[in-house]
């Protein structure tokens, strides 16, 4: 029997491991069969519902960071994944705090071979991240693949120092940068992987990492709409340390709900069609962020419709009387 191919997508927050399997799978148009993997390191999916209308067969593991809490539920789910739906290829695409190397070794189904870890790197911030958390150069080292994202914004000596770093810390990975390479450069292409250490001294190193990065996280529910206005400008105004916040949000003027997508200090809002989706609901990620999470919450509901409504007529006497 010939063994499933299996690509682990990884990359710190915000890099653009989902646009990049969405694109995956736009140019894929049912040629193979995939199927996704997709860990998320808080309580709320919400990269897999950006995934929702492609031809994939979604599996999902939020109970935490899979490298470090690799359980039975992954292994349980890869052998589901290969003996019952039995793919062409599987992608798992990792939180973005993930250390790969664990995953790596418990690959254990006998139907299943690695074919390439692919680590992407944000050009515009890889540089500064590299000094605030250790993971994000562990993600590189893993890498049999690099692939650049957000060249196009990128200050031209921040990019060729990335290339450089990257050339330097893992002159055996395949860099290309995105919007300049074909797909099938980068999946299903059965990577040469030089031997990796033993897996109980890299466990003892590393299943801690989280917390020894000081990487934090918070959910929060918003039961009300925000004011698109309102809410861009608490956007542009989130401090640096809070690296990723995303979710679902509803805005008061206009029907349905929005995918709501930042990661340092830039954002989009997608729309998004969940008829079972009652209210908003957000993730932070950051460094050390809990001892700014009332502010940060505050800022947010600052946003929303009601409260805009309420200052806006604490403002505006006349506009009582009426």
């Amino acid at each position: 029997m010939k063994k499933i191919p299996v690509n682990i997508l990884t990359g710190f927050l915000g890099s653009g491991k989902t646009t990049l399997l969405k694109q995956l799978l736009a140019e894929n148009q049912g040629r193979k069969k995939i199927a996704v993997l997709m860990n998320e390191i808080g309580e709320i999916s919400i990269d897999a519902k950006l995934l929702s209308g492609y031809s994939v067969q979604m599996f999902e593991l939020n109970d935490g960071c899979i490298c470090c809490t690799v359980n039975e539920n992954f292994v349980e789910v890869m052998n589901e994944i290969a003996e019952t739906y039995s793919p062409d290829i599987i992608v798992i695409e990792t939180t973005g705090v993930a250390n790969p190397m664990s995953i790596i070794y418990s690959l254990l189904n006998p139907n299943l071979v690695l074919d390439a870890v692919i680590t992407v790197i944000d050009a515009q911030n890889f540089l500064r991240l590299i000094n605030e958390t250790d993971v994000a150069e562990e993600q590189l080292h893993a890498a049999d693949v690099v692939l650049i994202t957000k060249s196009d914004i990128a200050d031209a000596l921040d990019l060729d120092a990335v290339l450089d770093y990257v050339k330097t810390y893992n002159p055996k990975a395949h860099v290309f940068i995105k919007g300049a390479v074909a797909l099938d450069l980068i999946f299903g292409t059965y990577y040469y992987r030089l031997p990796e250490p033993h897996f109980e001294d890299f466990h003892h190193r590393h299943h801690h990492h989280i917390t020894d990065d000081g990487i934090e996280t918070f959910c929060f529910t918003a039961p009300m709409p925000f004011e698109l206005t309102a809410l861009q400008a608490a956007l542009e105004t989130l401090p640096a340390h809070l690296w990723r916040l995303k979710g679902v949000i509803q805005l008061s003027d206009q029907p349905g709900h929005f995918i709501l997508n930042y990661a340092y200090g830039r954002y989009t809002i997608e729309d998004y069609d969940d008829k079972e989706q009652s209210c908003g609901k957000l993730i932070f990620i950051g460094k050390s962020i809990l001892k700014d999470k009332d502010a940060l919450l505050s800022m947010l509901r600052s946003a929303m419709a009601n409260m805009v409504e309420n200052t806006v007529e604490q403002k505006s006497p006349a506009a009582r009387r009426d």
